[in-house]
């Protein structure tokens, strides 16, 4: 015996609809080892003359970091970064980062322009104000990097901060990389 009570056709359309709007709203499936990653979209491209493309970096292992100026997570991962986009750049590495605003506040291309600036950040950064690249890799934090093999797969993840205040991730990924470099 069902004991809920009839829904009126105006009840259904509105369970329909919020249902339709989570659905929406949630991100897809987060991209993992194994799998060739969505195209990079959006942009305006910052540090590059040009866009970038994943198929067009075929060929180079790319770490790809989604990340947000205003985040001290990912401010603080900034030193890794430097230092192996230093180390590994002229054996095949790319580091692309994916700036992913938080906040309207984080949106404003002179704004991320003057955060690269002041850090230093070289590597090539794309915009991503309407979180297109965030929903189609189904990220879920700041900072979260993905590293890409030559031939364009996903080899391996890590979220959260990789700095001296939490090295553990920093040994894992950095032989990854060179691992990759080698092709292994």
């Amino acid at each position: 015996m069902n004991r809920l009570p009839a829904l009126t056709t105006l009840t259904r359309l509105a369970i329909l609809t919020a249902a339709s709007l989570l659905t929406l709203a949630t991100p897809a499936r987060a991209v993992t080892a194994g799998q060739t990653p969505p195209e990079l979209t959006g942009g305006p491209w910052l540090n590059a003359p040009a866009p970038l493309t994943l198929a067009g970096l075929k060929g180079r292992v790319v770490l790809v970091n989604f990340w947000v100026y205003s985040c001290v997570n990912c401010h603080n991962s900034l030193p890794t970064l430097k230092g192996w986009y230093g180390q590994y750049r002229a054996q095949g590495l790319e580091i692309i980062g994916v700036h992913t605003p938080e906040f309207e506040s984080d949106k404003p291309t002179a704004s991320v322009q003057a955060a690269l600036k002041e850090d230093r950040v070289t590597w090539p950064v794309v915009q991503d104000n309407a979180r297109t690249n965030w929903r189609a890799w189904g990220i879920r934090a700041w900072p979260t990097f993905l590293l890409i093999d030559r031939q364009g797969q996903v080899r391996y993840s890590h979220r959260g901060e990789i700095s001296a205040r939490f090295p553990q991730a920093i040994p894992v990924l950095d032989a990854q990389i060179r691992a990759l470099l080698a092709g292994k």
